[in-house]
């Protein structure tokens, strides 16, 4: 190919970039705007929750004497394929709460094993002046609100919302299914959350109700974002070195104000918006080109070493050594069934199926042979305990109560199960890991050094999201000047 030729597609593929970052970026320039101021409130402002320590205080503690029958009992009435299984204090009955596989959660009456209907307004009225106060007041159910729209919510619509009545504006969420007050906000946070994680994730009630809708419609809107950053980054690059080789050297030849700004300001904050836009639209990944950190069937089954109606045959008697828990999960692992009680302070107690109390080294011994019979070939397992402020703890939601059994022969992955109750959270393969990296770390700088200092961490963070967002104005001043001046072409025309 001779030199002129290879000038002119040069020219062409310069030009053909130029215009998809025109264009594209038109199309996109206020959402990265938004994008970094609602993630600088973000940073500050997290969508609101009720932490486990909280929920728990607000719950009574189970009457374990009235329990008469066994979560494998519970699980048989339900009529479903269990995916777990837990006791609670539901108003004035304990109550087995068994969420099905379809995301279904159905309440079986502990003392009789009849199912339960949901929850009546009388009831939940008694509920919440029980947990709350004489003040609180309760409205009438309803499946989806702006601040329980998360899927992690579907298993327990619908919810009553109750509000405290109280200076902070707090409101509390009541599920009409297990009877369990599973969130909770005030005025405050609800205000500064519409201009924070609301807008950041796209978190409005009529697209995140349909995870479907909500995850492809964010994953296409980032994939075209990163285009744009892509593109951009590229052609300021080329740019630059044209300006360079000017007779007067530069770092951009440009010079109407607004553009002359946007190639500086991308030439410096460029490599913080390509990164941070490539790991947000790889938090929307969930699975598509990375490991999502569960077990296959098989595995959890081998894991186990039983299955969910013959493992779960506890006697109600053995339940009494929990008493005073405000909730008590079942589990299994290695064929052993474990009841474990939680209680508001964050303590936990196991027992076996008879009643024997199962002491952390035990548990401990239970795991690694689950392990071994889940993902055979291996040596034994060797557990550490992984500090909350780890950056694998921190991308995958893990408890303080995390284990780590990891493998030295690196033959089967890491798999890292909670020490409180055994139960798996999740298969740390080197997909998942690499997540962790790429998307987590890259996107909110939680990294070794910073992790433990969070002051500092977020004072990292917030100055490049600055830059980013003033960077992006200059792209929607832009923007709009393009859309004037097709405008009036379109008029002359």
């Amino acid at each position: 190919m001779r030199a002129s030729d290879l000038r002119r597609l040069k020219e062409r593929a310069t030009r053909n970039v130029a215009w998809l970052h025109r264009w594209l970026g038109v199309a996109t320039c206020v959402i990265f705007a938004l994008w970094f101021a609602s993630g600088a409130v973000l940073l500050f402002m997290p969508f609101p929750s009720l932490p486990r320590a909280d929920q728990l205080a607000l719950e009574r503690a189970v009457d374990v004497a009235a329990v008469r029958v066994s979560p494998g009992t519970a699980i048989a009435a339900a009529g479903t394929r269990a995916a777990g299984v837990r006791l609670v204090q539901r108003g004035e009955r304990p109550a087995y709460v068994v969420t099905g596989e379809n995301d279904i959660s159905r309440a079986i009456d502990a003392r009789t094993g009849a199912a339960l209907p949901l929850l009546s307004a009388g009831a939940a009225r008694r509920i919440a002046v029980d947990a709350i106060g004489p003040g609180a007041t309760v409205g009438p159910p309803a499946d989806y609100d702006q601040w329980i729209v998360h899927n992690r919510f579907d298993a327990f619509r619908p919810f009553y919302r109750i509000d405290a009545n109280d200076a902070a504006g707090t409101r509390y969420y009541l599920s009409a299914r297990s009877g369990e007050l599973m969130q909770r906000t005030d005025a405050a946070g609800r205000g500064w959350n519409w201009i924070g994680a609301v807008l950041h994730w796209a978190y409005f009630t009529p697209l995140r109700a349909d995870f479907t809708a909500w995850d492809r419609t964010v994953w296409w809107v980032s994939l075209v974002a990163l285009i744009v950053a892509v593109t951009g980054t590229v052609l300021g690059i080329v740019r630059t070195i044209a300006a360079q080789r000017q007779r007067r050297p530069s770092l951009t030849f440009y010079r109407l104000r607004w553009m002359r700004w946007h190639h500086l300001l991308g030439l410096f904050a460029g490599i913080f918006v390509l990164g941070w836009i490539l790991s947000g639209w790889l938090s929307m990944d969930h699975g598509r080109l990375f490991s999502r950190g569960q077990p296959l069937e098989a595995q959890a089954r081998r894991y186990q070493g039983m299955t969910a109606g013959r493992g779960f045959a506890i006697d109600p008697q053995a339940l009494r050594a929990l008493g005073g828990a405000h909730e008590i999960g079942f589990t299994q692992v290695a064929g052993r069934a474990l009841a474990t009680g939680w209680w508001p302070a964050g303590t936990a107690r196991r027992v076996l199926g008879d009643g024997v109390v199962v002491p952390d080294a035990a548990l401990l011994d239970f795991a690694r042979q689950g392990v071994a019979a889940g993902w055979p070939g291996g040596p034994g397992s060797v557990s550490r305990r992984v500090p909350p402020t780890s950056l694998y703890a921190l991308a995958e939601g893990w408890p303080a109560t995390a284990i780590l059994m990891t493998d030295p022969g690196g033959i089967r992955p890491d798999i890292a199960i909670d020490g409180a109750d055994g139960r798996i959270l999740t298969v740390m393969d080197p997909s998942r890991k690499a997540y962790a990296w790429i998307y987590y770390a890259l996107h909110t700088f939680n990294v070794p050094g910073l992790s433990d200092h969070q002051r500092w961490r977020k004072a990292t963070v917030l100055v490049p999201l600055v830059f980013g967002f003033i960077f992006s104005v200059t792209g929607v001043v832009l923007g709009m000047e393009r859309i004037r001046k097709q405008l009036r072409q379109g008029k002359v025309r």
